[in-house]
């Protein structure tokens, strides 16, 4: 059985682009991503130290999947569409374990 893999998106907001981001991630990012086969896990919010503001976990049901989902034209506007919310935006893989990743 292949394993569970995370996709973890990581990135900071846009000063003035906030109200603007927030609607975009819950009506179209995290509905689009679902379509996508990539299960919303987790996200988190530095509210303290040198990290990237926010963090988006997806979980996909194996490597394959989840580079299956990113290499999709509907991943790519998305991305594309998030970054002109965002700033540092990165997108790392990760074998899925319990709790916190990074």
């Amino acid at each position: 059985m292949d394993e569970q893999v995370k996709l973890l998106v990581s990135y900071d907001i846009r000063a003035g682009q906030e109200n603007a981001y927030r609607r975009f991630i819950l009506e179209e990012f995290l509905p689009q991503a679902q379509e996508l086969g990539l299960i919303p896990s987790d996200a988190w919010h530095t509210a303290y130290g040198r990290y990237p503001l926010r963090l988006l976990g997806f979980i996909a049901s194996d490597l394959e999947a989840a580079r299956a989902a990113r290499a999709t034209q509907q991943w790519q506007e998305l991305i594309r569409r998030l970054e002109s919310y965002t700033v540092n935006l990165r997108q790392k893989l990760v074998p899925l374990r319990g709790g916190f990743q990074w």
